[in-house]
């Protein structure tokens, strides 16, 4: 906030605070915001874009909830043997567990949903159920003593925010059991193949394996689901002359995913990507892209000026306006018959004049 007080004119940056539920509605009620930001879930966002009284001038921005796929490829579980090949089973179950577990699973770029071949998703089930049962269960600053070493870890799961959330995981372990799923660690309820919980957003500790007899089926669920931020794609591929056809087949995949998600991971779990580059989504997962340069895009507009590039007056006045003028610019010419024709874009963010808003009777 200060870094903001010292680098922007007052009353650029608004700080309101207060539930969502009851600040935002007013806001979009009022006519007076044009562009919306928002990450949360889909039903919310269209319903502050329906509050907007011309919500076909907002310009909008949306990071909403996701069902990222984990596909683990039949080839890791080939035998390689004689291949000089080694399936790295230790990194891609790091990777699986941080994808699904780390945050205690509540982030829209968590892995959501594994699909594993169906006669090896039993023995995939269990080497994560393993994993799964000697992680450190707790409150966030109980710390946890290794008598070996003496190191100190603290939890790696953790309470929910509230109990509606415990209730929520609950109700999707019922139905997920109800549908012939079964819970393959003992302490809980976080591995099966299930129904409900496939298409529905966990947001929380749970891990849902789906199997499959083929890609295909895998192929149907993405083109088929409400969602479309990311999958993570696990295979042993390689170019060597034996795996051409795998490599071929992964090649596929990540074509036809191409037109699903804003965002496919090899061998890695689903997160955000650096900032210098785009974090994107489609269907009901994001609405925009999002990185360093996309962002200020995303609420910038550009106003084109144009005019004929040649010598006298109008040359002097483009050039009397270009000395004076302190927006953000982009020169271009180009030539048509006989004549040069010049044009520049100003770049300006939008603004939002807050000054006669009111909320429960507080004038902002």
């Amino acid at each position: 906030m200060e870094a903001f007080h010292k680098s922007f004119p007052p009353g650029t940056i608004n700080f309101i605070s207060g539930k969502g539920r009851v600040t935002m509605p007013p806001l979009m009620k009022s006519g007076r915001v044009d562009s919306l930001a928002f990450i949360g879930a889909s039903s919310a966002a269209d319903r502050l874009i329906k509050d907007h009284p011309e919500p076909h001038r907002l310009k909008v921005f949306l990071q909403l909830e996701a069902k990222n796929m984990g596909v683990y490829m039949p080839n890791l579980f080939d035998d390689n043997e004689g291949t000089g090949e080694q399936v790295d089973w230790d990194s891609i179950m790091k990777e699986t567990m941080a994808g699904t577990l780390s945050y205690n699973g509540q982030r829209c770029t968590a892995l959501k949903l594994l699909f594993v071949p169906k006669d090896k998703s039993e023995g995939f089930a269990s080497m994560l159920a393993e994993r799964v049962e000697n992680l450190h269960v707790g409150l966030p600053w109980e710390k946890k003593e290794n008598p070996n070493d003496g190191t100190i870890t603290y939890p790696q799961i953790t309470p929910l925010p509230n109990r509606d959330r415990v209730e929520y995981m609950k109700s999707l372990i019922q139905d997920a059991v109800s549908k012939g799923a079964r819970v393959m660690n003992k302490n809980g309820g976080n591995h099966w193949q299930s129904r409900r919980v496939d298409s529905n957003e966990q947001f929380g500790p749970i891990i849902p394996i789906a199997p499959y007899d083929s890609l295909a089926e895998v192929i149907t669920y993405a083109k088929d689901g409400k969602y479309g931020q990311q999958v993570s794609i696990f295979t042993s591929t390689s170019d060597h002359s034996h795996h051409s056809e795998e490599s071929k087949i992964v090649a596929d995949l990540i074509d036809r995913f191409s037109t699903v998600f804003g965002k496919i991971n090899i061998n890695s779990q689903c997160g955000r990507s650096p900032d210098t580059a785009p974090f994107s989504g489609r269907r009901s997962s994001a609405m925009g892209v999002m990185s360093v340069s996309h962002a200020l895009s995303e609420f910038s507009i550009p106003t084109l000026v144009s005019y004929k590039d040649d010598a006298g007056m109008t040359r002097n006045v483009i050039e009397g306006v270009e000395r004076h003028s302190s927006d953000t610019r982009h020169e271009c010419r180009f030539a048509s018959g006989e004549h040069t024709y010049g044009y520049y874009t100003t770049i300006t963010t939008s603004q939002i004049g807050m000054d006669d808003i009111i909320i429960h009777g507080i004038r902002l």
